[in-house]
């Protein structure tokens, strides 16, 4: 890295790489926090000079800005990000009737870069809603203030940064929300009677009435603090179970059928395809060496 520009209180730093240094899998190009009171602010996605395959995250704290992406425009309010990709057909602007616009940004390179903003953007379209308290927006807040200490001091930071910012943008977009809130105990106890009865059949009512809640609201916290319904966990959960148990052991894959709670060696063979994209012997096969004793699945 170069050089690095910053002023305070608001203002931006710019990366500056050797040629050499440029094809790592992402990188910072940009990183700020700007305030913008005057109408003249406006970019052009199609006539900024950033050069190709350049990825922007603008992130609003304050006031109101706008973008159009291709036919759409959209209000940018606190809260709202979006994510475009330079040359696009896309355009944001600091609005005549906004008298001002706080955001912070980021500006990424790469081939990881890419690959996040087209599955990001395919899945939740350019401009996404996004807490404040979220790994994202703290990572931005992070990466701005260490650009602003200057203790991102050369390229190799400076593309663990912006790897670490993207695999977090991912994981936001593929709906693995960061829940801070403690886990109701009616759902801690739900939980523990999965794990204590693996082997055993498991259905949505008898969940429901460990957590002492109504069907309805039993899967509707479940799924805000899980990302997932309670049969869905329960599934994974044997699966991994299963996935353990013919690493680790030798028990037939029929007993260790019976012992995961499916009703037949067929069915389960099946479900763990579907999880695993292979059969149970040929995962035991490719594994018996290793002895897994935990696994998670994702």
């Amino acid at each position: 890295m170069l050089n690095q520009v910053l002023e305070k209180p608001y203002g931006n730093s710019v990366f500056q790489y050797r040629k050499k240094d440029i094809s790592m899998p992402a990188n910072l190009w940009y990183a700020g926090w700007e305030l913008q009171t005057s109408s003249v602010y406006r970019w052009n996605g199609n006539t900024r000079n950033d050069g190709d395959n350049t990825f922007i995250f603008q992130y609003t704290t304050k006031g109101e800005g706008r973008i159009r992406v291709n036919e759409t425009t959209y209000s940018l309010l606190p809260g709202d990000a979006f994510l475009v990709d330079v040359p696009s057909d896309h355009e944001y602007w600091l609005p005549d009737e906004s008298s001002e616009w706080e955001f912070m940004f980021i500006t990424l390179v790469g081939e990881s870069t890419k690959m996040c903003w087209e599955a990001f953007t395919e899945k939740r379209g350019p401009v996404q809603k996004i807490p404040y308290s979220s790994r994202v927006i703290q990572l931005l807040h992070q990466i701005n203030q260490e650009a602003a200490n200057k203790e991102i001091k050369d390229a190799y930071m400076a593309s663990s940064r912006a790897y670490e910012f993207v695999m977090a943008l991912h994981r936001f977009g593929q709906g693995y929300t960061e829940d801070t809130a403690p886990m109701p105990e009616s759902l801690q106890r739900a939980i523990t009677h999965i794990h204590q009865n693996m082997s055993s059949p498991l259905h949505l009512e008898e969940l429901a009435a460990v957590a002492g809640l109504s069907k309805f609201y039993f899967i509707q916290l479940f799924q805000s603090h899980l990302q997932t319904t309670p049969m869905q966990y329960v599934t994974k959960k044997r699966i991994e179970q299963a996935m353990a148990w013919l690493s680790n052991s030798t028990i037939p894959v029929k007993e260790i059928s019976r012992q995961s709670g499916f009703d037949t060696s067929n069915y389960f063979s099946k479900v763990f395809r579907r999880y695993t994209g292979e059969s149970p012997s040929s995962f035991r096969e490719r594994t018996r060496h290793r002895k897994f004793t935990n696994v998670f699945l994702d």
